[in-house]
């Protein structure tokens, strides 16, 4: 018999082949609709009751059509976008991270309107250490064979998130909940899967620590700690990943509908229990798949508002204010980056304003006139700017810490580091900051590249207390930086990006600082 997991992950609400970079263009090799096809064109080839179908989170935000369905108060848009996602046929699903960006009530009714069951074991009611949503497990019988299945979510999600979007509730360990679970779950099934909004924090295949191990990612610890795991359902790091370690089925599917990820089990049903004979991953490209003509009709009146919403101007700017490229802005600087920088400090009355190139695609503001996609494309985050007090030594620790980003080739050509494009593009962790005139020595060893520092003509000061601006997410911990911790934020604002934007670009004249800050060499 073969048995067949296909299992998606963080396709971020993008429901139909469109980035929203240009609003006629619906060729892009991604999507939810295009997902459908592949699935319903798999589990014909299969047949139905062969196929297992899983989900991995992070659907509620990311796409500017999902940006758009959250500002409809009266939740029917979020009605028609679940309704997408329903057309699946999941069988199985877990939450992810930035599923809770929207709040509770949002993601409540999301998980009430789903059709597929949630299974959720380390979010848990803080008064009762129950799962706070869905169910401890699954067990989905195909053809006399039990498949149990268990959800985990990475339990980081407080380190980023606002206490409102988390009240009441509790993040534990992925791993201390399946090491707990899989034994006992094991003893009733023939096929254990675990779906794992979260990835590896090691190599599968080597063992070597690819990033710092603070919990975020606990696959690798799952993996080889956790025996009775036999497919392992991953999403969160936007990888795509096929391997069999450890007796172990992996999958990780990248993000926005790219891949579904496939496991086919080869097994005998026996007097005994079950016998794996062989496991095989692979992963099938959707943009070989049209888009699912139902998914199509369903969303397409609510996508085109909002291709209509996006291309509202917001405001005049007396110049435009681009980025040349990514790779130029993290390095040199651009007109865009100080004008984000301007706003942030605006917003919080902050010394100092930090912030990251969000996206490999951002062209800054290209004219005069400012729109609602030019904002969402350039900052696609659901992050919330904080005010975070520092002494001038915790800020050089921060500006040493991005300055390991970065290095120099026999040729004195500077480009990142491979532990922060693979295997997973990692670049919006590489903060810039504004006023602040520093210049970076990458022939330096790493803690000395920093070689000047001042703040409007004045040395940085050790002892003395900075005020700087940044977005929620760095300031509770993301992206492995040293001195942001969660006492240190002074003041968070209730509003979003494009909230901001719209507010300070027509709060009267703002000059384009078109200044460059900031060398490395």
């Amino acid at each position: 018999m073969k048995l067949v997991f296909l299992h998606t992950s963080d396709t971020h609400g993008f429901l139909l082949p469109t980035d929203y970079q240009d609003k006629n263009d619906y060729e892009a090799p991604i999507s939810l609709s295009r997902v459908s096809t592949t699935i319903k064109e798999q589990r014909e080839k299969w047949g139905a009751d062969n196929v297992v179908v899983t989900d991995a989170g992070d659907c509620l935000q990311g796409s500017p059509l999902a940006s758009f369905c959250h500002k409809d108060s009266s939740y029917k848009r979020l009605d028609q976008f679940t309704a997408a996602y329903n057309e699946i046929g999941y069988d199985g699903r877990c939450l992810g991270n930035h599923d809770f960006n929207f709040g509770l009530d949002y993601l409540k009714h999301y998980i009430e309107k789903n059709t597929a069951s949630f299974v959720n074991d380390n979010i848990l009611d803080e008064n009762t250490d129950n799962p706070a949503f869905g169910q401890e497990y699954k067990i989905i019988e195909r053809h006399g064979v039990k498949i149990g299945l268990l959800g985990i979510t990475t339990q980081y999600v407080p380190h980023w998130e606002p206490e409102e979007h988390i009240q009441g509730l509790k993040f534990v360990s992925a791993f201390e909940q399946i090491k707990k679970l899989a034994p006992k779950l094991k003893k009733d099934v023939d096929i254990l899967a675990v779906m794992y909004h979260g990835g590896f924090e090691s190599d599968p295949v080597t063992g070597v620590a690819t990033e710092p191990h603070n919990g975020e990612n606990e696959g690798y610890k799952i993996l080889t700690e956790v025996p009775e795991v036999d497919v392992f359902l991953t999403g969160h790091q936007h990888r795509r990943l096929n391997l069999v370690v450890n007796n172990t089925a992996i999958v990780q599917p990248g993000y926005r509908g790219e891949c579904v990820a496939q496991v086919v089990i080869d097994l005998d049903k026996t007097s005994d229990g079950v016998k794996i004979n062989n496991l095989e991953t692979s992963l099938i490209e959707t943009k070989d798949y049209e888009p699912d003509s139902e998914i199509v009709k369903d969303i397409t009146d609510v996508d085109q508002q909002a291709q209509a919403w996006l291309d509202q101007p917001i405001a005049q700017l007396s110049e435009p204010a681009p980025i040349k490229n990514a790779f130029e802005g993290r390095t040199k600087g651009a007109p865009f980056i100080n004008l984000l920088q301007q706003m942030q400090i605006y917003f919080t009355g902050a010394d100092i304003s930090a912030t990251a190139v969000m996206s490999e695609k951002a062209k800054g503001f290209t004219d005069k006139t400012v729109t609602l996609r030019q904002v969402i494309l350039n900052y696609p985050y659901a992050n919330q700017l904080c005010k975070v007090k520092l002494t001038g030594k915790e800020l050089k620790e921060i500006l040493e810490h991005t300055a390991t980003f970065l290095e120099k080739d026999n040729e004195g050509n500077i480009h990142f580091i491979d532990r922060y494009i693979k295997p997973k593009p990692q670049l919006y962790h590489f903060d810039v900051f504004y006023p602040l005139h520093y210049e970076v020595d990458l022939s330096k060893p790493h803690g000395q590249r920093v070689v000047e520092l001042t703040l409007h003509g004045k040395p940085i000061e050790d002892e003395h207390i900075y005020h700087l601006a940044v977005n929620n997410y760095r300031a509770m911990g993301g992206g492995f930086y040293p001195a942001y911790s969660m006492d240190k934020i002074e003041m968070m604002l209730d509003k979003d990006y494009v909230q901001m934007f719209t507010e300070y670009l027509t709060s009267g004249e703002v000059k384009v600082d078109t200044k460059q800050y900031y060398k490395f060499y």
